[in-house]
């Protein structure tokens, strides 16, 4: 549901939840009324909590009890005492009475020993207050029905739905009294303690009988070896937190302003689910068979992985490893996009008058994006294919749409029990008590078979233009929540070197800086166009280069988006260490005759055609007309400042590659101390489809 939608939708879930309240009791009306729907306090969080001692007094224990971090002695209570702008969901005294009393029950929980909140460890009221507190704040009805933009402290995401005339969070604790406003920030009054899953994502999916077989699987294939990982550099925190959150002091940004490390350095995931209902319906497999054991699903398994090493399901070329290596991604992503890591870009706002992917990414195209999975050099392709009404509200997996890009469908044969596999919706998948997130990742139920087919992957999913956000190529960026995060306090923040494990620096690491660039209100009031509104941004005498994703072995044709400016550098491309062509000018404006980009104003398109064509002579190829600038429509096509440059034709093979871009600008301007360097995504072709005279290449 986009956010346009939910916002009135809301509204009439509004009464009925102040109807059903008991703790806090308002008149109904077909339409709330402005005076009941929000209540102005005139005071700071922690006063207006601590003056209902009736409601909120064990929560305000909690937080004098939890600091702010491992080093500093401040409490949250004393940080809702300043001005800021915080959202607080404040459970309830008896909410918190019910949650602790069911802790100290649990032999486990052996920090905490009875209900009486005096004797809580510090540690373990930090974790409940954390859990508690977004550093921005947030009021019900401006959020769309999914995740918050913004993680709570503690770095988990909260998901808000509305369910029978209430608003739920994290599909558990209802809103009874909503938007509490206060001099810094925003109260939620909630009967229920948030609670995320402590359980790493293995551990998540064994808790459901309903995957048994797909978890046993798990187990006896050893990957749960591999999702068992979660802090990458356990150290990383500590050594940021000396730093005091920010660059090294020998980091300069110039025009960028102040830009803050990543908070964290963790690894996170994405498990694909098949129910055993699913396996065992001999309906879903193209040999009518029923996968009720391990050696069913390897059987089948072997139906498009080979038969090598049979039974010996922690070999990496059994079966059924393959099989469930290609169930998994290497990052988390959510099925609402609104928060840091959707599996597309959806419901996402940068403020009021900022980028909206509603506005920016229009629905008269599909939206999709690429992920590599665990198998090795294999890739799976997610869409919301608003060109088909029949999958138009689904998020579908290897979509082999009729009218999409390029693709042109052939007889799919056995594989069309495998393909557009739609993505579950946790809401939707009638488990009582469903959680799909674990503590390192997400867990989405589908509603088909995926296995991985090459031949039908190369003809026919991707065989098309693929375009990634550049962002996008780094899991670390998502399984972070850098991309796409709603973060008003600085735009940029710093990514060191070594941070990505698929973006290294060359030479002297402090001749290159690295950023990443979140969306903001630039890209819709006429600053720079970006895709999906991020971009990479590197600075100084730079020197990197990136790993390509693992396309199907082909030819293919590779090119650069970017946006010009008059502060970029003169830049040499190389792929895998050898010079792509002569350096390529960023600092030229698109007019310039070596670009050759004109109006189409009065043009037939024919005349359109021909100078299209004389643009890709010299290299360059307007931007996609796909992404929309502005309110008004204008297309990125339309933008004097969107290019993109044709790096070469490439025949890429079964393995890494890497695109390398290197500073060979001679002279710096006087008056900045760094160069510019600009990506905002990049298009991976096959030359089959440049070449085809029947289906020539569209503009989006």
């Amino acid at each position: 549901m986009n956010m346009f939608n939910f916002k009135f939708f809301k509204k009439a879930l509004l009464c009925a939840t102040f109807c059903a309240t008991a703790l806090f009791t308002t008149s109904c009306t077909d339409e709330i009324a402005e005076e009941n729907r929000f209540t102005w306090t005139g005071e700071l969080i922690s006063t207006y909590l601590e003056k209902n001692p009736e409601n909120f007094s064990s929560f305000v224990t909690i937080l004098k009890k939890a600091n702010i971090s491992k080093k500093a002695q401040s409490s949250l209570f004393k940080t809702l005492s300043t001005y800021g702008s915080y959202t607080c969901f404040a459970p309830t005294n008896d909410a918190i009475y019910k949650f602790l009393e069911e802790l100290s029950a649990d032999p486990e929980k052996t920090k905490v020993y009875s209900t009486d909140v005096e004797l809580l460890d510090d540690s373990v009221a930090t974790e409940i207050a954390k859990n508690h507190i977004i550093e921005k704040a947030y009021k019900t009805i401006d959020i769309p029905d999914g995740n918050f933009p913004k993680n709570t402290m503690n770095r988990r995401v909260i998901k808000m739905s509305s369910k029978t005339g209430k608003i739920v969070l994290d599909e558990t604790s209802t809103i009874v009294e909503l938007d509490i406003e206060t001099e810094n920030g925003v109260i939620h009054a909630i009967d229920k303690v948030l609670n995320p899953s402590d359980k790493k994502i293995h551990e998540q999916i064994l808790q459901y009988k309903e995957y048994s077989l797909f978890g046993q699987a798990l187990v006896e294939t050893g990957l749960t070896e591999i999702l068992d990982l979660y802090k990458i550099d356990p150290e990383y925190e500590n050594k940021l937190e000396d730093l005091g959150g920010k660059l090294p002091a020998n980091k300069h940004i110039s025009r960028e302003g102040e830009a803050y490390a990543p908070v964290e350095r963790r690894q996170r995931y994405t498990v694909l689910l098949e129910s055993d209902d699913l396996l065992a319906n001999p309906d879903n497999n193209h040999k009518g068979w029923e996968i009720r054991t391990l050696a069913d699903l390897e059987k089948l398994a072997q139906e498009f992985y080979g038969t090598d090493a049979p039974g010996e399901y922690t070999n990496p070329n059994n079966a059924l490893h393959k099989y469930m290596q290609y169930h998994i991604i290497d990052r988390q992503l959510f099925y609402e996009g609104s928060a840091p890591g959707g599996f597309i870009m959806e419901g996402y706002y940068s403020g009021v008058e900022g980028f909206s992917s509603e506005i920016n990414l229009p629905t008269t195209n599909d939206r999709y994006d690429y992920f590599e999975t665990l198998l090795p050099y294999s890739m799976i392709k997610v869409t919301r294919p608003f060109t088909n009404e029949l999958y138009s509200n689904s998020l579908v997996i290897n979509y082999a749409q009729e009218n999409g890009t390029f693709c042109t469908p052939q007889n799919m044969g056995i594989m069309e029990k495998y393909m557009n596999i739609s993505i579950i919706k946790q809401d939707e998948v009638g488990i009582e008590d469903f959680n799909n997130i674990a503590l390192n990742g997400t867990l989405h139920p589908i509603d088909k078979i995926l296995v991985y087919d090459e031949d039908e992957m190369r003809g026919n999913i991707l065989n098309e233009r693929m375009r990634w956000d550049v962002s996008s190529f780094f899991p670390e960026m998502t399984n972070n929540y850098l991309r796409w995060e709603e973060n008003a306090s600085h735009r940029s923040t710093y990514i060191p070197d070594g941070y990505c494990e698929r973006l290294r620096v060359n030479g002297v690491v402090d001749n290159t800086v690295i950023l990443y660039l979140r969306p903001t209100e630039q890209v819709n009031t006429g600053g720079y166009p970006n895709y999906m509104g991020d971009e990479l941004l590197a600075l100084g005498r730079y020197d990197f280069e990136y790993r390509i994703p693992h396309v199907p072995a082909g030819a293919y044709e590779i090119r650069f988006g970017y946006s010009t400016s008059g502060l970029r550098a003169i830049t040499q491309f190389y792929y895998d260490d050898k010079v792509c062509g002569i350096p390529v000018d960023m600092t030229l404006g698109s007019l310039d005759p070596l670009i050759g980009w004109f109006h189409e104003e009065g043009l037939s398109d024919e005349q359109i055609k021909e100078n299209d064509k004389a643009m890709r002579n010299r290299g360059y190829m307007k931007g996609p007309a796909s992404c929309v600038l502005n309110k008004d429509g204008a297309s990125m096509r339309k933008s004097e400042l969107a290019l993109r440059k044709i790096i070469g034709t490439f025949n890429i093979t079964k393995g890494d590659h890497w695109l390398r871009f290197k500073n060979v600008t001679e002279n710096e301007m006087s008056g900045t101390e760094y160069l510019q360097f600009n990506q905002d995504y990049l298009e991976i072709v096959p030359t089959s489809i440049i070449s085809n005279p029947a289906k020539p290449e569209d503009q989006n």
